[in-house]
């Protein structure tokens, strides 16, 4: 990795946020340079008006933060959707919120694989104390985007059959949680058979060995399905729903017509719109499963900030049971 002061142009945008106030603040961050993710020299962030400033601890890995390296490969950027860490500093006009609260923080995309990160406080929650911080920053995207399938778009109840295709991911592991919670009388992970353990630890009553070629066949009359591993499986994943079941994809769409013909519901997911639950709540409704020892997060690697390029690779994979961590430096 490279450490290198960046022309003030570039600093400021690979911050992102303003620094008036404080000139001479730097810090630590990856940024995307053509295509890489490189440790570099940049402005510390100031909190606006309704943000916080957060002392980062650990940032979790997305397959969405090196898929878009890949869509802009010299943004100047920082990656990263989740952090945890303490409040450091208050933007004007923020309550209910003070210095050294330990929180988690859902990033949008950009600002997490640094020392500081800013965020709207309707994008943070309490970290649960049961949770360390490593764990912790490996909720906030995933379990959005799992509550944002099952509860707001699923409408999951108590007593349903849910099928959760990729069940050992980082979204399939929150998903089985957020269903083992919820109540769900039949949860069905697919995933590589040596991960059976973990997931029936999380909550899942049965695992079937995703090589399997007639998954569709041997499972059917679910309740709901959430596929979180292509297009194509989304399309496999209809037969085994019964009419009225609902499909909800976070991996591509299934062909509507499909849908239309076995009677079922096919919904696709997208977790940036700003509908269903507040992703404050959410992250708040998480941390109180976290209290109770309902949901926790396996940390499959845990890597240094420099070596955010190596994460990126183990995430690229496709393999990773739970989360990959990033460890900030302090």
């Amino acid at each position: 990795m490279k450490y290198l002061l960046l022309p003030a142009l570039a600093m400021v945008l690979a911050s992102g946020c303003a620094v008036a106030g404080e000139p001479a603040a730097t810090m630590q961050a990856i940024v995307v340079m053509h295509g890489e993710a490189r440790l570099q020299t940049v402005p510390r962030p100031s909190p606006a008006a309704g943000q916080v400033r957060i002392k980062v601890h650990a940032a979790g890995v997305n397959p969405a933060d090196w898929k878009r390296a890949q869509q802009a490969p010299d943004s100047g950027r920082i990656p990263g959707w989740d952090v945890s860490g303490v409040i450091d500093a208050l933007g004007p006009s923020v309550r209910g919120w003070k210095v050294g609260d330990a929180v988690i923080a859902y990033l949008e995309g950009y600002g997490g694989y640094a020392q500081y990160a800013v965020a709207p406080v309707e994008h943070i929650a309490r970290k649960s104390a049961r949770l360390s911080f490593d764990q912790a920053a490996g909720i906030p995207l995933v379990a959005a985007t799992a509550w944002r399938a099952l509860i707001d778009a699923g409408h999951l109840r108590a007593g349903q059959a849910v099928l959760i295709q990729g069940a050992a991911g980082g979204v399939g592991s929150a998903a089985v949680q957020i269903a083992a919670a919820r109540g769900a009388g039949r949860i069905i992970g697919t995933a590589s058979i040596q991960n059976a353990p973990y997931l029936r630890s999380i909550g899942a009553t049965e695992i079937v060995d995703y090589h399997r070629t007639d998954l569709e066949e041997q499972i059917r009359g679910l309740d709901v399905v959430l596929n979180t591993v292509n297009a194509a499986t989304a399309a496999l994943s209809i037969r085994m729903l019964r009419p009225g079941g609902v499909l909800l994809s976070v991996a591509g769409p299934a062909p509507a017509q499909l849908c239309v013909a076995a009677g079922v519901r096919c919904i696709a997911i997208q977790v940036l719109d700003e509908i269903g639950t507040p992703k404050s709540q959410i992250l708040a409704e998480i941390g109180k499963l976290a209290d109770e020892g309902k949901y926790t997060v396996h940390i499959d690697a845990l890597l240094p900030l420099a070596e955010a390029t190596e994460a990126w690779e183990l995430n690229r994979s496709g393999h990773t049971v739970g989360k990959i961590v990033l460890m900030v430096p302090q």
